[in-house]
């Protein structure tokens, strides 16, 4: 066996480990001197399909890491090489190796290479992949005391993680590279060899060129911020869990402030995970003698904010020595919908007094780590002291809830629904993850989630942590009640069904969404690019049409023969001219999906005209209807 730590109890430091390394290489061939390995390998920007791996050297040479599956090492991506010099003066060489194609949840072999000499090997690391996954946390590590040497054995002896989230302060000194090399890599270089780390600096580390050594060392995943910004704030997923790492410290310079938060607020509002977990170094909501820190009351002021409108449930931070958990807060009062702050600044620095300020629902002057354990739409967090046993624990359960007008048609996003409606319920918390309905007649229940109108379940599309698609019952008009139930509680919304509610459906193309019409031909959609024709027959795919001419349960797929038509009249209203369709019914191999075709009138000169559906005299909303010159030569 090479370097891997995973079978070895004693605790043992990287220069003992360097040796045994060079002792392996030499023991192995008789090969030309090897480069002298002076930072173990370390993973960063671990994602789904790739990861980073680094390394230094005191020289410099042409590095690889060769990696696969099976342990053959088929399999080999080359490293760039870039010098960094230390405080004293002292330049190493820093090797980046960009894994890419990977599988999601699979674990691969690899080892490091520098001309070819094999550096460090039989070491492994997994990837993101889906369901339940480990997570650890702390800060205020960086003394190199026997405190934290003590939490890093724990670690590496009891725990399996898939990551591992820094709340900075990676040296307790002024964060320079030596610092680093000692009290970060020199500590933690078998878990991070096996586990990526995730850092936010603290306020420590920008005591050295304000973080040069700290943004240097990691490759964090870009986060498309200006040059200056790059490394000091990004986000990644994992699994079902977005993860935020916030720059604290730039809260004092009010342009890099500004950027932050604009991008804080714009990452926020396009993620789609369930779980919103946020890290960075100044708590919010201190109990010990950072309690009137400037910095931790603009967090309040600037940070907390925006979290709380993206409804964040776990927010974890250090810069007080020792441990904190907040009763749930929003707009910093409790709250059952609230997020969890929590203080895990017990990484291995000395210790502070923390007294019981505000909203504290507990503090203890201990030293810690998190262990964050997430398991679908539940999260454990679990404070382990340094003799293993438990500091605290709790669960994370967020209840569903339901947007202010968030129950709209899923064609167009309307508010007007009807019996068999296909519907959009927008919210917090529904679903623990992108779970769609594989089978036809649909389901009633996905991933532990339910919908039901006046108690009558219905049919699901799919269910996600913001967004349930599903078909209304056929033949309820009138008011009620939608109720949606997850694991962690139920959320409902009254509402008022109308006998038909036509609305006509949009599909996404380029950032846009577009009304969904073909021209039945060629089943091209119809766009400005490619218009419809006079003359052309044109499926426009709809819904909320209301009764057809004979029963079919919601949630059963429509068969292509005989058709199911609607039962009341349907007229078409093309640039003003009225239009009797050829067919108005459920889309076959659907459901609850209408369709109606209807020939463009040969008279509609070129242009874009406006499109109504007309039910039963109840009209739709109109959509535009690109209309080209008619075609001549028997096309």
């Amino acid at each position: 066996m090479g370097i891997g730590y995973s079978g070895d109890r004693e605790w043992f430091g990287p220069r003992r480990a360097f040796r045994r390394a060079v002792l392996v290489l030499c023991a192995a061939a008789s090969l030309a001197p090897a480069a002298t390995l002076v930072r173990f390998p370390y993973l960063q920007n671990a994602s789904s399909h790739g990861v980073a791996v680094l390394w230094a050297t005191s020289e410099a040479g042409a590095g690889a890491v060769e990696y696969s599956a099976d342990a053959s090492y088929s399999s080999q991506a080359s490293a760039r090489m870039r010098p960094v010099t230390t405080s004293s003066g002292q330049t190493v060489y820093q090797y980046q190796a960009d894994l890419a194609g990977l599988t999601p949840g699979r674990e691969y072999f690899y080892r490091v290479r520098v001309d070819g000499a094999i550096l460090a090997e039989d070491l492994r690391l997994r990837t993101a992949g889906t369901g339940p996954f480990t997570f650890l946390a702390f800060a205020d590590s960086g003394t190199g005391g026997a405190d934290q040497k003590k939490l890093a054995e724990l670690m590496l002896s009891r725990e399996n993680p898939a990551l591992v989230l820094h709340a900075g302060d990676l040296s307790q000194e002024s964060g320079t590279l030596e610092q680093l090399e000692a009290a970060y890599f020199g500590i933690y270089a078998p878990l991070m060899s096996r586990a990526p780390f995730f850092p936010a600096p603290g306020n420590h580390d920008y005591y050295t060129d304000l973080a040069a050594p700290y943004r240097a060392v990691h490759a964090v995943p870009a986060a498309g911020s200006p040059d200056w910004d790059a490394g000091r704030y990004y986000s990644f997923d994992w699994g079902n869990v977005h993860f935020i790492s916030l720059d604290s410290n730039l809260l004092v310079l009010p342009q890099a402030a500004g950027r932050m938060l604009a991008w804080l607020e714009a990452d926020l509002a396009r993620q789609k995970r369930f779980w919103k977990v946020v890290y960075f170094h100044h708590p919010p909501y201190p109990s010990g003698h950072h309690y009137s820190d400037p910095i931790s009351a603009a967090v309040r002021e600037k940070i907390v904010p925006v979290l709380d409108r993206y409804r964040v449930q776990l927010v974890l931070s250090g810069h007080e020595h020792g441990y904190q958990r907040s009763q749930p807060l929003r707009d910093g009062v409790p709250a059952a919908s609230g997020a969890t702050y929590v203080i895990t600044g017990g990484g291995g620095g000395n210790l502070h007094r923390i007294g019981l300020h505000g909203n504290a629902a507990v503090t203890k002057a201990a030293h810690h780590y998190l262990r964050g354990e997430v398991n679908g739409a539940r999260m454990r967090i679990t404070a382990v002291g340094l003799d293993g046993s438990e500091v605290d624990s709790f669960t994370l359960s967020p209840a569903p809830g339901i947007a202010q007008r968030g129950v709209v048609d899923a064609a167009a996003y309307g508010a007007r629904l009807s019996p068999g409606s296909l519907v959009s319920v927008f919210g917090d918390n529904l679903g623990s993850d992108y779970h769609p309905a594989e089978r036809f007649p649909l389901p009633e229940e996905l991933a532990g989630v339910s919908v039901a109108w006046n108690g009558k379940f219905m049919p699901l599309l799919f269910v996600s942590a913001g967004q349930i698609n599903a078909q209304l019952p056929y033949g309820q008009a009138g008011p009620g009640v939608l109720l949606v139930k997850t694991q962690n509680g139920e959320a409902e919304m009254p509402l008022t069904l109308a006998e038909a509610a036509p609305a006509i459906a949009h599909v996404e193309r380029g950032g846009q969404r577009i009304p969904a019409m073909v021209r039945a031909r060629n089943w091209a959609l119809v766009t400005e690019a490619s218009p419809a024709r006079p003359g052309d027959v044109v499926t426009i795919f709809a819904t909320g049409l209301g009764p057809l001419d004979r029963d079919i349960a919601a949630g059963q797929r429509a068969d292509a023969g005989p058709l199911l038509r609607v039962r009341w009249p349907v007229e078409v209203h093309i640039g003003g001219i009225s239009v009797t369709p050829l067919f108005a019914g459920l889309s076959p191999g659907f459901a609850g999906l209408y369709q109606v075709n209807v020939v463009v009138p040969q008279a509609l000169p070129g242009g874009v005209h406006s499109l109504l559906l007309v039910v039963n005299q109840v009209s739709g909303v109109s959509v535009p209807l690109p209309v080209g010159a008619a075609e001549t030569g028997g096309q």
